[in-house]
């Protein structure tokens, strides 16, 4: 998968002290940005992590096109669970990172490696299950989730087996029927850190890519040379 870009070049002239040298001019070709590629899908998310240890992320395409994963992640951080007593409902939020570079695959690419992934999750319980109390691990399901209350983003960079490299960002649509999990809190307090979470969610995906951009760098004399330009 690879958009062509066109059109830039510059030169630069090198002199030493005050008096001229020899000029050496490099030009160096790139070809402009494309717009990145959007793919549809829907997937389903697996995610089994806590605040003391790895956890595991397992995104999984049902249909259409898109990043699929399966990898580790390092523990919660910044996780907290509310539980709205006095009024119902709560939330939860937490952030996590990628724990070790694992397998993937891209469609329209094939196989890649996941090198880079840090995931942003915030969902809101319109109601939820506790049946042992305060300080205990509640459940929710499908039906349970606020309407738009859901928030998963996935934001990483995958290398290929050519060693093209590609940013993505994934975010989930409104999950569906078979979607819920189990959050459990580190204490009896309204506002929790969360000590651990088991969540599936089936939902559509949607994977914005950006194509690696190549630069090639023409010497005044001697071969071409052509690389890959790193995004930023």
């Amino acid at each position: 998968m690879r958009w062509p870009l066109r059109g830039l070049a510059f030169a630069f002239v090198g002199l030493v002290g005050c008096a001229p040298s020899a000029a050496r001019t490099i030009a160096a070709t790139q070809e402009p940005s494309a717009p990145p590629a959007v793919l549809n899908g829907n997937a389903k998310l697996e995610c089994n992590i806590s605040s003391r240890e790895n956890g595991r992320q397992k995104l999984v395409l049902d249909s259409g096109q898109g990043i699929e994963f399966d990898v580790a992640v390092s523990p919660i951080v910044d996780g907290v669970v509310e539980t709205y007593r006095h009024k119902g409902g709560g939330s939860y939020r937490f952030t996590s990172h990628l724990a070790a570079p694992g397998a993937g695959t891209l469609s329209g690419v094939g196989p890649v490696h996941i090198e880079k992934l840090e995931t942003r999750v915030r969902v809101e319980m319109q109601r939820y299950d506790q049946p042992e109390g305060p300080g205990t691990e509640l459940s929710f399901r499908s039906d349970d989730m606020a309407t738009k209350g859901a928030y998963v983003e996935f934001r990483g960079e995958a290398r290929a087996d050519n060693g093209d490299r590609y940013r993505f960002r994934v975010t989930l649509g409104a999950p569906g029927p078979a979607s819920g999990g189990r959050v459990t809190p580190e204490s009896d307090a309204e506002n929790a850190n969360i000590a651990a979470k088991v969540v599936m969610i089936d939902a559509p995906e949607t994977t914005v890519v950006s194509d690696p951009v190549s630069v090639t760098i023409v010497p005044k004399s001697g071969p071409a040379e052509t690389g890959v330009k790193k995004l930023p």
